[in-house]
């Protein structure tokens, strides 16, 4: 490695807080990576420490450019506008410290970058192998098919975490940030990644359309996958939102409904019969009316609150409700029924509820 000519005095630690704010507003999906150890290691590439530790941020930041589908000319571009901004802070120092440090800093600014480049290139392109790739797509594919995985785990540089969650996301998405222990897919019908249950998902997919399976340990992988593909079907049908990220544990009542669809359909018409002989509009109203009177803890007043409507519309509409559906209406168990039957009506509708219809 090529260590620059060392900049003087304790001037080493706010340049390099400077490159590492530049580097980190140019490139702001993976400014996670530039941590601490980031300024360390340029701090001590500068002053001409050896050995400098820290190397491994910039070569991740190769891998995640590779990751996401970047290319390497654009953290190279970042890097050297880190060194831009290291500038000014170099001209202050001259002018308060040591006028020397002006030439010897920028040269060893502009030599320092030069080593990021270098550790982040060589670490794009080793993550193009086929070795590298092909180990964790490997992986990847014996954990969704349940064959034995942890030999090439250890293989492919992969630590299991204690559980892990599938995400769906959409057919040419671009993952807006890197995780070390992310695997993906993105070439499946539709593509996924598998994480960490740990892990920022929303920074990962950035504000594309994704949809989650449960959190599950390693082995019961497949499992969580299978769930974000019906999440995500759910979500194509407009039963769940269509924007942002769909998590599964959000939505564990509009899948319980669908596990069995026929079932639910068989439900929601025994439950709702006495609806049928309405016309559509009519039933539309009532069916509105006994949604709010089932949630309702007073009477025609809140059911009319509830509904935006007056009073005595609201009395009509009970006791039409009461004519059709008598005691059922006092009754726990039946209201429960009812509540899921008008629930179900809605989902197989392929209606999002308004919380999905706003998310």
């Amino acid at each position: 490695m090529t260590v620059p000519q060392p900049v003087p005095g304790g001037a080493a630690t706010p340049i390099a807080r400077g490159v590492v704010a530049g580097i980190r507003h140019a490139l702001p999906e993976h400014a996670a990576l530039f941590d601490a150890g980031a300024t360390e290691f340029v701090a001590a590439l500068l002053s001409g420490s050896r050995p400098a530790p820290g190397a491994d941020v910039f070569r991740r930041a190769g891998v995640a450019e590779h990751a996401s589908g970047g290319d390497p000319d654009r953290l190279a571009r970042a890097y050297q506008a880190g060194a831009r901004r290291a500038l000014p802070i170099l001209a202050e120092l001259g002018r308060r410290v040591d006028e020397g440090v002006v030439g010897t800093g920028v040269e060893a600014v502009f030599r320092c970058v030069d080593v990021l480049i270098r550790l982040s290139t060589e670490a794009f392109r080793a993550a193009q192998t086929p070795s590298a790739a092909g180990l964790r797509q490997d992986l990847l594919r014996d954990l969704m098919t349940g064959r034995p995985w942890p030999a090439l785990a250890a293989r492919a540089g992969w630590t299991p975490p204690e559980r892990v969650v599938a995400v769906v996301v959409a057919a040419g998405a671009r993952i807006a940030a890197f995780h070390p222990d992310m695997l993906a897919d993105l070439a499946a019908e539709p593509p996924y990644l598998l994480l960490p249950a740990d892990a920022d998902v929303t920074r990962l997919v950035g504000h594309g359309p994704a949809a989650t399976g449960p959190a599950v340990p390693p082995v019961e992988a497949a499992t969580s996958l299978r769930w974000a593909r019906r999440a995500w079907e759910l979500r194509d049908r407009g039963v769940l939102p269509r924007d942002g990220l769909v998590r599964w544990p959000d939505h564990l009542t509009t899948h319980w409904l669908l596990t069995n669809e026929l079932l639910t359909s068989a439900l929601a018409a025994r439950s709702l019969a006495p609806l049928d002989g309405l016309s559509p509009n009519q039933r539309g109203k009532l069916a509105e009316t006994l949604g709010a009177t089932l949630d309702a803890r007073g009477g025609a007043p809140e059911v009319a609150s509830r509904l935006g409507i007056h009073p005595q519309t609201a009395r009509n509409r009970l006791r039409r409700l009461r004519t059709l559906f008598g005691t059922r209406l006092d009754d726990p168990e039946e209201r429960l029924s009812l509540r899921i039957a008008l629930r179900a009506e809605r989902v197989l509708a392929g209606e999002a509820t308004p919380a999905a219809r706003t998310a």
